[in-house]
């Protein structure tokens, strides 16, 4: 993974995960699958073009806003334009991108979660694991803070997001098993 740079990690974590998203939306404004797709990959483009791309607060929301601004340029450039686009672009807001209080509990969860899996991971695990993924530094830094070599960190990351993601799927399948239980339960006292 040492060939990915930092914008091509923070562009798969913050920006592409919403590409759906992303891409429903141009589709509204352009109903076209293909000029939607095109109004979607330049926007990215863009984003990859920024030097503060770090400092965007909302990655999704500044996208769709460039998706925005770049139909409306589209739009102004194109000679004849049909009078339903004109209006729905001067109607359409870009829709509040703040979470629900149900995905804000659910993602509050999520984390608990993931912080008890991290709190017992072996200690050199762990610090790899906070080092790279929650402060951002690249495998030499990290190589170089906790002083073994860039094969040995990328090892570390390897193992913790494995254990890190066995144990995610064990406690979800348990939770899962138990929601099931209690459902079940209250089906038995219902019937009788």
């Amino acid at each position: 993974m040492a060939w990915l740079r930092d914008i091509d990690i923070w562009f798969a974590d913050r920006v592409f995960v919403h590409h759906q998203q992303t891409h429903r939306y141009a589709m509204s404004l352009v109903r076209q699958a293909d000029e939607a797709e095109e109004l979607v990959q330049e926007a990215y483009a863009r984003l990859f073009g920024l030097d503060d791309w770090a400092g965007i607060a909302n990655p999704h929301a500044f996208t769709v806003r460039i998706v925005r601004n770049l139909a409306i340029e589209r739009f102004r450039r194109a000679e004849v334009v049909r009078l339903d686009r004109g209006a729905i672009l001067h109607t359409l807001e870009v829709a509040d991108q703040d979470p629900t209080p149900d995905v804000v509990a659910m993602d509050r969860s999520e984390l608990r979660h993931v912080v008890s899996v991290m709190q017992q991971m072996p200690p050199r695990m762990r610090e790899a694991m906070v080092l790279r993924r929650i402060e951002g530094l690249p495998p030499a830094q990290v190589a170089e803070r906790m002083n073994i070599s860039v094969s040995t960190v990328e090892t570390h990351l390897i193992k913790a997001l494995r254990l890190l993601t066995q144990r995610l799927n064990r406690q979800e399948a348990q939770a899962s098993t138990e929601q099931a239980t209690a459902w079940e339960s209250k089906e038995r006292l219902e019937r009788s």
